[in-house]
């Protein structure tokens, strides 16, 4: 497809990856997958003879694989899982639970399945998109489920254990109460539709069957009613008000009056299937958008580099007890929890902390700040300089689950709510003065039950759910419900620089040079490659993609050595005794031409060479957000020198692109910019309190990351496409939104009128609540259509 984004001089020209469906920018007219990963695992099902996956998948959207395939992925979790499932075996077989990235479709499910069958002792796989799970059966001890789970790595799936602290807690709640309250409305529908046809009330068992409406309604407001009655009050606590209030006024009001209405005998109170359905319906909404919000949060399993525990000597030392003086160990890929003196030479990144992306060569003596992560292949011996509770990371790591509301909702409720008690309260008071008490309290009741927000209720998370839908297919995932009513505010954008509006890792100037290497060559670069954390490493490893992978399949890795700050050196073998190293240019021979080299017995066989790269279809996206109009903004750590060539480039005013910014810094000049109206846009870790300061935050999916946990959104792909998108589509569902709220005005009018004029009786209620319902959820859907 092509789309253009609007601004600048050349249109953004869109292409959906083949593999995964993602729009994406191509860099060249042929590409037709939007990373390395898609590529790699597209080939792999082709070479398999799995073509079927793309049929069940039916052009869904999913998300890109990126790097997944090329990843080393720890599996040490899993043995003693596996020990315990099949000790606990009575019948020879065994079963476990995993957590899976990367399943979206049932085609993944058909995929896993095939990969399964064909293991020894492999009984039954069954995985689950909704929930991210992967449930194995086996026979005990004759299935190597290690080999199974690395195989998934290479079509783009992988496995971790199942967290106990996965935020899909409210989902399950709501999930049960939802199944119970739908038995408790269709009992208590069942046993007033009777009523609604004219049973009388002299039939001997009308009592009983007022009886069962009453319980029925009652479970509902124990089991589901309290989940609107808690939020509602807790919202209150804080001085806020939610949807939740009207919703809980509502029930409350229509239970209590049934109640009278049953005392007094007046059939025109008694609401008890109305109070039933209204909690089913409410609770179906609730939880099509905590479904859709969960989903986005468990579909990455990466972990924190900040290491939970630390070892020091035969020790273990809990992150929280680590104190100012302690000897620990780093293991590679993992960021020091504090500020730490490290004992030898060792290659780190302090991208996380300062933005820049460069590696840094450290000696022994050096200290390195909280959150320089390790490079080198081997474990690091440091010695703390402060305790974890002092540590800056300590700060940065900390989350705010504070769920950030939007103010013209506010101002809605707070209108709505007044309006609605001014027309029950008057209805009821225009009523005693006319003499008809009775009437009155009908009145009363009635506006308070036909008011309440049921229509909203349903409609406003069916919108949130198509509009993740379509932001899903740009490559952002959404994992806060008030997103999109916020993101309309946004009249800044704000930038971190590298990692963020430039690739996290350099890219390969001449991809040419890889396909000219002999398989010798490139077997050797494969080796030298595979698990590397260093940038230029995980680079030149993924642009071997499938050949290399087939390689290291074929003749196996090697033994490495690592020269920090150089390079690192393949041992001789006994098929190849000369020594293979990739590293600086200088390294190994004469030439100092700032290329990283691939030599042979000290003889150059490959230069690389590499550039940082602004991330595709940024100046087009720029362009796009100045349009809307949005201000720019850039505050990185990188020094001034990198930040103002970048800023001059995507044509950002020089004071609207400030570098050599520490974290507080940062997140005091979005504080400064801020009027609940700022985006921030940023990757590593010193963004940490920028995120906690801005109204909007979003991350792209970095290698190492902490801030996809406390994002509103992420994505996974390389462009910045889907920035304007993610406002176009806060438009379009704020335009179905906006329909549906005339709609429920119209209806909620006309229902008052009735109400107040006496009129109203809860079978009428019961007909026009699940037809309103209806309308407007038809009305949303047809104004979230996508654009032709």
């Amino acid at each position: 497809m092509d789309a253009a984004l609007g601004g600048g001089q050349s249109p953004l020209v869109m292409a959906t990856c083949e593999h995964c469906g993602t729009a994406f920018t191509p860099s060249r007219p042929e590409e037709v997958y939007c990373c390395r990963g898609c590529e790699f695992v597209a080939e792999m099902i082709r070479d398999s003879g799995f073509d079927r996956f793309y049929d069940l998948k039916q052009g869904l959207a999913t998300a890109p694989v990126r790097s997944r395939p090329f990843e080393q992925h720890d599996f040490s979790w899993l043995a003693p899982l596996v020990a315990e499932s099949e000790a606990r075996s009575t019948d020879g077989s065994a079963s476990l639970d995993c957590a899976i990235e990367g399943i979206s479709c049932v085609g993944c499910v058909w995929l896993i399945d095939k990969l399964f069958d064909p293991f020894p002792g492999a009984i039954r796989s069954a995985a689950h998109p909704a929930s991210g799970r992967l449930h194995l059966d086996w026979q005990v001890g004759q299935c190597d489920l290690e080999s199974f789970l690395r195989e998934l790595t290479r079509f783009g799936y992988v496995a971790g254990p199942v967290r106990r602290d996965a935020p899909d807690h409210e989902r399950r709640r709501l999930a049960a109460r939802l199944g119970l309250c739908g038995a408790f409305a269709l009992n208590a529908m069942a046993f007033s539709l009777p009523v609604y046809l004219g049973m009388p009330a002299s039939f001997e068992f009308a009592g009983l069957f007022r009886l069962i409406a009453f319980i029925s309604a009652t479970l509902s407001m124990l089991v589901g009613g309290t989940y609107f009655v808690e939020r509602a009050w807790r919202a209150l606590t804080l001085r806020t008000l939610h949807i939740d209030l009207p919703i809980a006024l509502g029930l409350l009001l229509a239970y209590a009056g049934s109640i009278v209405g049953w005392a007094l005998g007046l059939e025109g109170l008694m609401y008890f299937d109305f109070v039933a359905t209204f909690v089913f319906l409410m609770l179906g909404g609730r939880f099509l958008q905590t479904a859709a919000v969960d989903r986005n949060r468990r579909r990455l399993l990466r972990s924190s580099p900040i290491p939970p525990s630390l070892r020091s000597g035969s020790e273990t030392i809990a992150l929280e007890s680590l104190q100012s003086g302690q000897t620990f160990e780093l293991d590679p890929g993992q960021a020091t929890p504090v500020a730490a003196t490290v004992t030898h030479e060792a290659e780190v990144s302090l991208e996380w902390i300062n933005g820049e992306a460069d590696p840094v060569l450290v000696h022994p003596g050096t200290r390195l700040p909280a959150g320089a992560i390790l490079l080198s292949r081997q474990p690091l011996t440091l010695t703390a300089a402060e305790p974890w509770a002092e540590s800056l990371l300590a700060r940065l790591a900390r989350r705010d689950d504070t769920e950030r509301g939007s103010p013209l909702l506010q101002k809605v409720l707070r209108a709505y709510l007044i309006v609605v008690l001014l027309f029950g309260i008057g209805g009821l008071i225009g009523w005693i003065l006319l003499g008809e008490p009775a009437t009155g309290l009908q009145a009363m009741i009635s506006v308070f039950v036909v008011s309440c927000p049921c229509a909203l209720g349903v409609a406003i998370p069916l919108a949130d759910e198509l509009a993740a839908t379509r932001a899903e297919r740009h490559g952002a995932f959404i994992r806060t419900a008030s997103l999109w009513s916020r993101l309309r505010q946004v009249k800044h954008v704000v930038f971190d620089k590298t990692g963020t509006l430039t690739l996290e890792r350099p890219v390969l100037q001449d991809p040419a040079t890889m396909s000219d290497l002999s398989d010798e060559a490139a077997l050797a670069l494969a080796r030298l490659t595979a698990g590397s954390l260093h940038p230029v490493g995980r680079t030149l490893h993924e642009a071997l993609g499938m050949r290399g992978q087939r390689l290291l399949a074929a003749h196996g890795s090697g033994n490495l050595e690592d020269h920090p700050g150089q390079g690192v050196a393949l041992r001789p073998t006994s098929d190849d005794p000369g020594t293979w190293t990739l590293g600086r240019a200088g390294w190994t021979d004469a030439i100092q031409d700032g290329a990283t080299v691939l030599a042979h017995q000290g003889r150059r066989i490959a230069a690389f060479h590499f550039r940082d790269s602004i991330r595709p279809d940024a100046h087009q996206a720029l362009d796009a957000l100045r349009n809307r109009p949005c201000d720019l903004h850039i505050l990185s750590g990188d020094t001034p020198a990198k930040v103002a060539p970048l800023a001059a480039e995507l044509g950002i005013p020089s004071n609207q692109a400030i570098g050599g910014l520490d974290p507080d810094q940062k997140a005091a000049r979005v504080r400064a910019i801020d009027h609940l109206d700022t985006l921030y846009l940023g990757d590593g870790a010193n963004d940490s309190l920028a995120f906690d300061a801005a109204h909007v935050t979003g991350t792209p999916v970095v290698d190492r990351s902490l801030l996809e946990a406390k994002s509103d959104f992420y994505t996974l792909g390389s462009g910045l496409a889907f920035l304007p998108e993610l406002f176009r589509i806060a438009d379009q569902r704020a335009r179905g939104v906006r329909h549906a709220f005339i709609f429920a005005l119209i209806y909620n009018s006309a229902a008052v009128a009735l109400c107040l004029h006496g009129h109203m009786n809860p079978l009428l209620a019961a007909i026009l609540m699940p037809l309103s319902s209806i309308f407007s959820v038809l009305l949303v859907t047809f104004r979230n259509r996508p654009a032709a």
